[in-house]
């Protein structure tokens, strides 16, 4: 009976986990349709396309600002993604390994950081980049993105450090290596997938943020994918189709990215560490 009852619990967790899905996967299924159909057949109800076109992506990219903004994103976002994992490895090893004075106040400060907006420092960080000559520049659209991600890979990073045992690196220690070098030898490895795991996070954050880049960004030549996009609501007369093949344009390196590292984002912490 209890047998009975708990294949029935499992199924409509499994139906409700379906439906959830579904009401999430909804609208992106939705937005990727829509790019493959001739603006004439997107408002009607039905999500199976009467006719399919590639002529929205076409257009979008015979666009040469969309192009710029498409290059624009990927200097920054992979600048953000790199200056973070080579920031944040050594910060947050630094916080788990080594005992000094202000550490748990250091640890204390990154962590409240995470607890105000961005909109709660937008003001401020603008009249600073612009009194420093930075506005309108990649410079200082990186800064900004690096010093929006850094503190929350610093203090995930840690979290993954804090969890391999220290034996290994003290082994390694006793076997003749400095501490850098069972910082890169063991301890490195053995967080691998979180390193990716932020590094992928830090350029997908960089690649879809709208509000920091919309306040700093005004010229046309560095602007980034997400205000592109927005000058492609004409309000006088625009095609959703090409709004949508810029949705997914915009969308498809996230998916890229997971389906590249998906191992490693669900990889296993210490297993290899163990196992050897």
């Amino acid at each position: 009976m209890n047998r009975g009852n708990s294949r029935l619990r499992n199924a409509l967790l499994d139906l409700l986990t379906i439906f959830l899905l579904g009401l999430v996967l909804l609208p992106i299924i939705w937005v990727f349709i829509a790019s493959i159909r001739p603006d004439a057949d997107i408002m009607s109800r039905s999500l199976i396309p009467m006719q399919i076109t590639f002529d929205h992506f076409a257009e979008i990219f015979s666009r040469g600002d969309f192009l710029v903004a498409l290059r624009n994103s990927l200097i920054v976002g992979t600048l953000v993604a790199v200056c973070t994992v080579l920031i944040a490895v050594p910060a947050a090893y630094s916080l788990s390994r080594f005992t000094y004075r202000g550490r748990d106040f250091i640890g204390f400060l990154i962590l409240a950081t995470q607890m105000l907006p961005a909109v709660a420092v937008l003001v401020p960080l603008v009249v600073i980049i612009r009194s420093l000559g930075l506005a309108n520049t990649l410079t200082a659209l990186t800064f900004t993105h690096l010093a929006l991600g850094l503190p929350i890979a610093v203090w995930m990073l840690k979290g993954y450090i804090d969890a391999v045992p220290r034996e290994l690196e003290e082994a390694a220690v006793i076997d003749g290596s400095s501490q850098l070098g069972a910082m890169v030898r063991i301890t490195l490895p053995l967080i691998r997938p979180a390193v990716i795991a932020v590094g992928t996070f830090a350029f997908v954050l960089s690649w879809g943020e709208f509000l920091l880049a919309l306040a700093l960004i005004t010229s046309a030549e560095v602007k980034t994918l997400p205000l592109a996009l927005q000058t492609l609501f004409d309000p006088y007369s625009f095609s959703w189709g090409v709004v949508m093949a810029g949705g997914v344009v915009i969308a498809a390196p996230t998916v890229v990215l997971f389906l590249l590292f998906r191992n490693q984002l669900v990889g296993g912490l210490t297993a290899g560490g163990i196992k050897g």
